[in-house]
């Protein structure tokens, strides 16, 4: 199956959208590989896009983005205490780095992508099925968004379940389009 095809794939596997509203910054590089700024929040994130590409935004102006993340590897964990507990980080259970945004050591040579560092609370899990595999969709909770995540592992006889805090690496993908004034 070409990349394309199995991106579509990632989309319609929620029946229903979770629009995000976005402010339009910058195209990163030629092609596919955007930053916006997520309006709810006030963070920035570069984001792979899919499907139809917008012409001529023009800086700030308004968005919805449809997203999905791919989770690339991290852990989870039972709740918001042992996240705490077991996690060396200072991050919150429910947070945010654009890893893939801005160099952390401003290193000249750095390649920005469409990956970010993301914890948040698991609002629901479901199995699905793409290709005869065995695939997890995650509704994925940080601060007022609902992210739509996929995950190739469901951790085992454990499972990941609601409640957790799922935390890792993540990278974006996102049907983006001009936001209509209502």
């Amino acid at each position: 199956m070409d990349r394309n095809t199995e991106i579509e794939q990632y989309f319609a596997l929620w029946n229903e959208s979770f629009p995000v509203a976005a402010t339009h910054d910058h195209w990163v590089r030629r092609g596919r590989l955007l930053r916006v700024w997520l309006l709810k929040v006030g963070v920035p994130i570069n984001l792979e896009v899919v499907g139809e590409i917008p012409r001529g935004l023009k800086k700030d102006a308004q968005l919805d983005l449809e997203l999905r993340f791919l989770f690339l590897k991290g852990d989870f964990y039972k709740d918001e205490a042992e996240y705490y507990r077991e996690k060396n980080s200072h991050m919150a259970a429910e947070s945010y780095i654009p890893c893939g945004t801005f160099s952390p050591t401003n290193d000249p040579d750095f390649v920005q992508s469409p990956t970010v560092l993301m914890s948040g609370t698991v609002l629901s899990v479901e199995p699905a099925e793409l290709d005869g595999d065995t695939i997890f969709k995650i509704e994925l909770r940080f601060e007022s968004h609902v992210f739509c995540v996929l995950a190739l592992d469901g951790f085992g006889e454990l499972g990941i379940h609601e409640g957790n805090i799922l935390s890792g690496f993540f990278h974006v993908l996102g049907k983006v389009k001009r936001r209509e004034n209502k």
